[in-house]
């Protein structure tokens, strides 16, 4: 029997927007590495997230003016909410600070999973602001996390006992998970009606603006760098995969699935990351059994609650539902 020629070019295209988000997966799960890397070359995280967010907002400038969208920037309606866009520019900075700085007190698994324990936050604070109903099983999953993120903070040697470093890294990943949710909210709010790519400049570069005036303020070294080709190489690299091709990759994948898919789906990025790390910095950042457990139930909590809206659990047979309604 010949195959269909025409259902091949249909079946490409229902898997290409998961293919699009393995890509993205991918090209994220780099970004810890990187600042490892660069954190063993004497670059602080903070400078590191700075050439990020400018390197991405310069990229996202370039694509604004080749989809002709750049005008968006001077209208009206996008100078009237410039305070939302700086807010959400700050929040992203802290949220790359944050999120690197934690780099140097845990491992990329630690790490990696504690930030993204975003869905989590997105639910709690989604039900506090736009009373959004959580279900039953979403805060079954908030319950896991934070159950497994309890364990993760006490764990030490399997000894119990309480590590300094421990409890700053994930403290640190934390603040980084919610100030991106914050980001997130202001994002979802403003993208309803406004172009993807010059908005993404202007955050970008605004959060680039703030982590500079941080880095001066600190005195941090700015210019000269070990190795500086590498280095200026690699801010490059983070800036085009994890960010103009992971996290726009995303923004594009919600369009074409189910938001809980490709939330579910991010969650491939501690899984990669951790790899990556194994791979490529073998003494430093394989996990401990315990810990790889710890994670997993994290990120079974972060599963629950990414797909709670999309199950229903049906407590009653129909005869029985009758029942509770007329009881005898």
């Amino acid at each position: 029997m010949e195959p269909n020629i025409e259902q091949e070019p249909a079946l490409f295209q229902k898997s290409l927007p998961y293919l699009q988000l393995f890509i993205a997966i991918i090209s994220v799960s780099f970004s810890a590495i990187i600042v490892v890397f660069l954190l063993d070359k004497g670059v602080p995280p903070e400078v590191t997230a700075m050439y990020r967010t400018f390197f991405a907002g310069l990229g996202a400038l370039i694509f604004s003016l080749y989809k002709k969208r750049i005008r968006w920037i001077g209208e009206k309606s996008t100078i009237s909410r410039y305070h939302w866009i700086l807010l959400s520019g700050f929040l992203l900075a802290v949220h790359f600070a944050t999120w690197f700085i934690s780099l140097d007190y845990v491992n990329v698994a630690i790490s990696t999973t504690m930030v993204d324990t975003v869905p989590i936050f997105l639910a709690i604070f989604g039900f506090i602001f736009f009373k959004e109903k959580i279900k039953a099983i979403g805060i079954i999953g908030i319950l896991i996390a934070f159950i497994g993120g309890v364990l993760l903070a006490f764990f030490s040697d399997n000894t119990g006992t309480i590590q300094t470093n421990l409890l700053l890294g994930i403290a640190f990943s934390l603040i980084g998970a919610l100030t991106v949710t914050f980001y997130f909210l202001i994002g979802k709010k403003i993208l309803q009606d406004s172009p993807l790519w010059p908005y993404f400049a202007l955050v970008n570069l605004s959060s680039a603006a703030f982590l500079l005036f941080y880095n001066l303020i600190r005195g941090y070294e700015l210019f000269k760098f070990q190795s500086p080709a590498l280095v200026y190489g690699l801010f490059l690299v983070s800036a085009l995969g994890p960010s103009l091709i992971g996290h726009a990759t995303y923004n594009y994948s919600l369009r074409k699935l189910p938001a809980y898919v490709v939330g579910v789906v991010i969650l491939g990025e501690p899984i990669g990351a951790t790899i990556l790390g194994v791979l490529i910095f073998p003494l430093t950042q394989t996990p401990e059994p315990i810990t790889i457990l710890f994670a997993t139930i994290i990120i079974l909590g972060i599963v629950l609650t990414s797909i709670s809206q999309y199950i229903r659990v049906k407590l009653f047979t129909k005869k029985e539902e009758k029942q509770v309604e007329k009881p005898s």
